[in-house]
């Protein structure tokens, strides 16, 4: 008896290195694959991740439509690369990286290891883990902020100590720093406390209100930054959400936004049907899937998008689909815990194979998709080409640094981060939203105006006004990147605000 238990033992952990071999292999495989095709295949940074970019140029508690921490980020990177796109791509990338990490220490806790890592593996399947996180932002940051809370948190809970507590508030309020949307996971993670007998208990110790006070010690600096500012980030927020008053937006959008994520989760849900599902199977309890492991996996795993399908259903906001990228990590762990499964040496083989080939035609359709593409896309927009074209009349005219540039982000933000003087940007024209920006420092040291005439954008005639010095529009023509079918050339407005000296 003895004998069998030890060969029994011996079999489990010859499995667990198998799996933990396969886990490391596919991680870092997506880990390099997607940062080597983005770097590769895309000749311009995405719209976000030039905005991040502006935003570090200038160190902040907070930006005209997140908090800090994507800026602050991106400054980094930028410093450590000098302004070099793959490391951006690189950073976006090692996000997805430890959420997959998370959800597999997390799964391992829950599952058998087998089990455990084809519930991360469903992840690749994803679109919110692969092209979607390519844009360096602030839900790519949070796909792994958010899974590792909710490992600590599920850590702190299941072993009371102070370090998992001090982890759970590290990463929720750097989390929150990166969106509040992270308010709905500490809002759930606070509700499953309360359910949970199991977890009630340590209301009454010191423990958790260490990680409280972490969590307030990063957050605070940028909340007491708000009233300076107008509370500007949270109107962003409350404007991105508010839409004209209609009854049926209380039911329309919060519908949209489940089947959008639905549709995002669909492939993972065919690929776990056609190597796992057997319908016919009794469901088989895993040995730690006991009721508070099922409990937890429900609150963390699917309670966040229902507080946000509620609270879309009583005020009537507009939800964008994007802001579902950390909502689905523990979706596959929920695969395997309430569905009857089947799982052999056999059909796991065939899964991992059928993984990393999906993988790369996934990479590979992508890269066509940019690389011959009929469409505009940010990918092949010319921001290297203006940037230098830009910056080059700047000096040729006036043999100094260009300083500033002025007007709609896109375009400046890309002379921003491409152009080698890296001139700050006066975005929009507005002082709340580039409150950086001394407007009697940017008259003296003068400013290139940009505006893309191809998206209809314009030159206000208030900021003629404001400028009076300003110089006679002149109008730059630049062809697309991989333009194989001739797409229509992009008109740029340009301006010059000579300096006053």
């Amino acid at each position: 008896m003895v004998n069998m238990m030890l060969s029994t033992a011996r079999l489990h952990t010859a499995a667990s290195g198998k799996t933990t071999l396969v886990f490391w292999l596919f991680a870092l495989t997506h880990l390099l694959f997607w940062t080597g095709l983005a770097a590769f295949v895309r000749g311009n940074l995405p719209m976000d991740s030039i905005e991040g970019s502006m935003w570090g140029q200038h160190l902040a508690l907070g930006y005209d439509k997140n908090p800090f921490l994507n800026g602050w980020l991106t400054a980094l990177l930028n410093h450590l690369s000098h302004h070099s796109s793959w490391l951006i791509y690189f950073f976006s990338q090692l996000s997805v990286f430890f959420c997959f990490l998370a959800v597999w220490l997390l799964a391992k806790k829950m599952l058998t290891p087998a089990k455990a890592l084809a519930s991360v593996m469903l992840l690749e399947m994803m679109q919110y883990y692969n092209f979607h996180a390519i844009d360096f932002n602030d839900n790519t940051l949070e796909l792994s902020l958010w899974a590792l809370a909710i490992y600590f948190f599920y850590q702190a809970l299941i072993n009371p100590r102070i370090r998992w507590w001090l982890a759970t508030g590290l990463f929720l309020a750097l989390g929150m720093m990166a969106k509040y949307y992270t308010a709905v996971l500490i809002a759930v993670m606070f509700a499953f406390m309360l359910y949970a007998r199991a977890a009630r208990w340590q209301f009454a110790t010191v423990k958790p209100y260490y990680g409280l006070l972490v969590f307030l010690a990063i957050i605070a600096p940028h909340f007491l930054w708000l009233p300076t500012h107008h509370y500007i980030t949270i109107q962003y927020a409350l404007d991105r959400t508010n839409t004209v008053p209609d009854w049926r937006n209380h039911f329309f959008f919060p519908a949209q936004f489940i089947w959008q994520q639905i549709e995002v989760f669909l492939p993972a849900a065919v690929l776990f049907g056609l190597c796992f599902f057997s319908p016919s199977r009794a469901k088989a309890q895993d040995p730690a899937s006991d009721v508070l492991n099922r409990s937890f996996l429900l609150f963390t795993g699917l309670g966040p998008c229902v507080l946000t399908l509620l609270l879309s259903l009583c005020f009537g906001w507009d939800l964008r689909a994007g802001w579902g990228m950390p909502l689905l990590s523990l979706w596959g762990v929920l695969l395997f815990v309430y569905l009857p499964t089947t799982l052999n040496r056999k059909r796991m083989q065939w899964f991992i194979a059928l993984t990393f080939i999906l993988m790369g035609c996934l990479g590979t359709g992508y890269a066509l998709s940019l690389l011959d593409s009929n469409t505009p896309s940010s990918a092949n927009f010319p921001g290297q080409t203006i940037a230098n074209t830009v910056t080059q009349i700047w000096h040729n005219t006036y043999h100094t640094r260009l300083t500033y540039v002025a007007g709609p982000r896109w375009v400046n933000g890309n002379v921003a981060f491409y152009a080698k003087d890296h001139p700050s940007v006066y975005s929009e024209w507005n002082n709340t939203r580039a409150f950086w920006i001394d407007i009697a420092q940017l008259k003296q040291a003068g400013a290139v105006f940009l505006w893309n005439i191809s998206n209809g954008e314009t030159l206000p005639a208030p900021v003629r006004v404001a400028f009076p010095t300003l110089q006679q529009t002149q109008v730059l023509t630049f062809s697309w990147q991989h333009n194989h079918h001739h797409l229509a050339p992009i008109e740029i407005g340009m301006a010059i605000l000579p300096p006053a000296s």
